[in-house]
């Protein structure tokens, strides 16, 4: 069964200064050639069109193509609502929340939970894909 992928906009597909993340579009290739890839980011409420306008200042004409066949989630408070535990999952995020780590703890899953780190490793996204990282 195919993995999904949970990513996150801010800290992960761009830095905290609003650029994209170095080596973005291989990596955005490189994971949706092999898995379902689902934004999880407080920037999509169950519909992509907002989330890729945004990301439309940010990014160029081809790597919005890429980000278009990423589906939508939604959730209310925590962002765990919108995961399919029923399914083998990979969460990018910079940061989760206290009650999103317990509702992880608690279903056995917080290795699932990847934390980016663009600051302290500014070629994560490229490492993670060289050690195929799901």
């Amino acid at each position: 069964m195919q993995k999904n992928i949970y990513i996150d906009i801010d800290g992960v597909i761009l830095t905290r200064g609003g650029m994209p993340a170095l080596h973005l579009d291989k990596f955005l290739g490189y994971i949706l050639k092999k898995y379902s890839i689902f934004w999880l980011t407080s920037r999509c409420r169950g519909d992509s069109k907002y989330t890729v306008s945004y990301l439309s200042q940010f990014l160029d004409p081809y790597t919005l193509k890429l980000i278009t066949s990423i589906k939508p989630t939604s959730f209310q408070v925590d962002k765990t609502e919108a995961i399919d535990f029923t399914r083998r999952f990979i969460w990018l995020d910079d940061f989760i929340f206290a009650s999103e780590k317990n509702t992880l703890v608690a279903r056995g899953q917080l290795d699932s939970w990847i934390e980016v780190d663009l600051i302290k490793n500014p070629d994560q996204l490229f490492d993670l894909m060289s050690r195929n990282f799901a």
